[in-house]
């Protein structure tokens, strides 16, 4: 009986700034027109996808502006770079935060990659 290999889980990395703006990179050998990483809330029905597109090689970038809503909670990254790959948890890799940043990546215990939103929080902390 032969085994069919998996492929390599997606990997991301993230920058989160201090106005609440996200940048993915992910790595992937190859992508196309379609590539998208997709963040769904884990406690709603709420879903935001992003565009990956080519950003070094062998890597894709996809970016969510302060200026898009995310509610707060806890958000899974997902992608997918080919059309026949449906969406994939990804798996996190290096990540900046700044200390104020609303929006925080982290590690799940799993190795994934998701997002906390905690809009509520940074505004009372400012206050």
């Amino acid at each position: 009986m032969t085994t069919v290999p998996q492929a390599a889980p997606l990997r991301a990395d993230c920058i989160a700034d201090s106005a609440g703006g996200l940048t993915f990179d992910v790595t992937a050998p190859q992508a196309n027109d379609t590539a998208h990483l997709v963040l769904r809330h884990r406690e709603g029905p709420e879903e935001v996808t992003l565009p990956l597109a080519p950003a070094a090689r062998g890597r894709l970038r996809a970016a969510l502006p302060s200026s898009v809503v995310l509610p707060e909670g806890h958000w899974d990254a997902y992608a997918s770079v080919t059309a026949e790959d449906p969406d994939a948890r990804v798996v996190s890799g290096a990540m900046d935060v700044h200390p104020s940043a609303s929006r925080v990546p982290y590690v799940t215990r799993q190795g994934n990659l998701s997002v906390e939103s905690r809009l509520g929080r940074v505004q009372e902390d400012a206050a």
